[in-house]
């Protein structure tokens, strides 16, 4: 389906799923022209007129048969009935790109994505180029399309991938892979399968960024014709002690504030997409040199009497609770949710770095039972407030206390945001009471 051929003003789409992506994609449809129907599972949602909305059932299959086009928001998963002709859905991002000239920058992977793309993002700006980060970052592609930035950054969910047949990047990154979203994709092929669309319609010399570690990804990557270059391990700068990008010393390991192994791998990535379009070493460095961070991802809440305080509420698998903890020796663990149909059992992995585990939310028993064979004390809290009460009560001198839950935040909360909030407001409300019962 070419969607640059579409005569939009007489053309009739129907948008699925009217969240942040959908009401993007409707709005734009509207000023291009196009007579636009909305389907949403939320009864209470208000759709703005000229967009009529339409129920379920009849209704719906109704429409699709009427519609020359059906674009899909990533909320809104492969079993659903709107996908009853697989031969006219898009992807909201898809049908977006069809109508974006400039450039893309495309980042992908089951954790880091939100990081490598804000600073691919600084990168840019901070070499004189106007860019829009969009897509799963926060800001719908469809919202800001008819804008004219140098290069548009792109963070691609596998929601978002799964029908977007041709995004056709400048240059893109698949950053790693690991089990999530089970609960959206009928099968770990799928959810692959979908994150390797990011390499889809790239030209002959572009280039895909891969893991050293995950040999799968270039492989496959290969097997579809692409061309992928691959990010060498952080260990080595450790050991090191320079990031060095395409052969050119950007950063001394010492000057940066973020410095665990992850950090430093994002880095990398983000630098290397960034040299694809020009940007030079010295603002590369300054971007690397300046930034602390982002919100939920391994934040540093604070130090109390020698015990270092971590939001990682981002950490919704237990791959990312792994790689997140793998630069920490000793630590009290608050983790659980809602799983994902995930197997929680390997975060076992780090039982001789635990000192005390929380179990939280729907999973929070489950994540309890996973260390029932080892030496790891464990403790299922009815709440986050409680949590943290566990948290500073077992912790000693130089513990870390890490809430990384490896779990959703839609049991307990609404977003990952809130679960994390809620945690550095009971550290903020609990400490000084806590403190007078710490051990020196």
């Amino acid at each position: 389906m070419k969607l640059e051929a579409f005569d939009w003003p007489n053309c009739t789409v129907l948008v699925g799923g009217y969240g942040r992506a959908g009401s993007g994609a409707g709005q734009l449809l509207v000023s291009l022209g196009a007579t636009v129907f909305v389907y949403d599972d939320s009864p209470n949602l208000l759709i703005n007129s000229p967009l009529e909305r339409i129920s379920g059932g009849a209704e719906l299959l109704e429409t699709i048969a009427l519609v020359d086009l059906i674009v899909v928001s990533p909320g809104i998963s492969p079993g659903h009935e709107i996908f009853s002709r697989p031969d006219k859905v898009v992807s909201e991002l898809a049908f977006a790109r069809s109508l974006i000239d400039a450039p893309i920058a495309a980042i992908t992977g089951t954790n880091g994505k939100t990081t490598v793309s804000t600073l691919v993002t600084e990168m840019l700006k901070n070499s004189g180029r106007t860019a829009i980060a969009a897509g799963n970052i926060g800001t719908s592609l469809s919202s800001v399309a008819l804008t004219k930035p140098d290069v548009f950054v792109l963070e691609a969910s596998s929601f978002q991938l799964a029908f977007t047949p041709c995004l056709n990047a400048h240059s893109a990154a698949f950053l790693n892979f690991s089990p999530d979203h089970l609960d959206w994709h009928p099968s770990l092929e799928h959810y692959f399968d979908s994150k390797l669309n990011v390499a889809n319609g790239m030209s002959q010399n572009a280039c895909v960024y891969v893991p050293l570690g995950e040999p799968l990804i270039k492989k496959s990557l290969e097997e579809r014709g692409g061309h992928p270059c691959v990010i060498p391990n952080a260990k080595t700068l450790i050991v090191g002690g320079e990031v060095v990008i395409n052969g050119q010393v950007v950063a001394a390991v010492s000057q940066l504030h973020r410095k665990f192994r992850h950090d430093l791998e994002n880095f990398m990535f983000a630098g290397s997409v960034a040299m694809e379009f020009g940007v030079k070493a010295e603002a590369i460095e300054e971007v690397l040199s300046g930034f602390t961070g982002l919100a939920h991802r391994m934040e540093l809440v604070g130090e109390y009497n020698g015990r270092v305080i971590y939001n990682d509420s981002k950490a919704t698998t237990p791959d990312a609770v792994l790689c997140d903890l793998e630069s920490l020796s000793s630590v009290v663990l608050i983790a659980g949710g809602r799983n994902k149909g995930l197997d929680l059992t390997s975060l076992i992995g780090l039982s001789n770095k635990l000192r005390h585990v929380i179990g939280i939310g729907e999973s929070g028993r489950e994540i309890c039972a996973v260390f029932a064979d080892t030496d790891v004390p464990t403790t299922p809290a009815s709440s986050m407030a409680e949590a943290v009460q566990v948290a500073f009560s077992s912790a000693k001198r130089f513990d870390a206390i890490v809430l990384s839950p490896g779990c959703t935040s839609w049991d307990w909360y609404a977003s990952y945001e809130d679960r994390g909030t809620e945690f550095v407001e009971c550290v903020k409300r609990f400490v000084p009471i806590l403190l007078s019962d710490c051990d020196e």
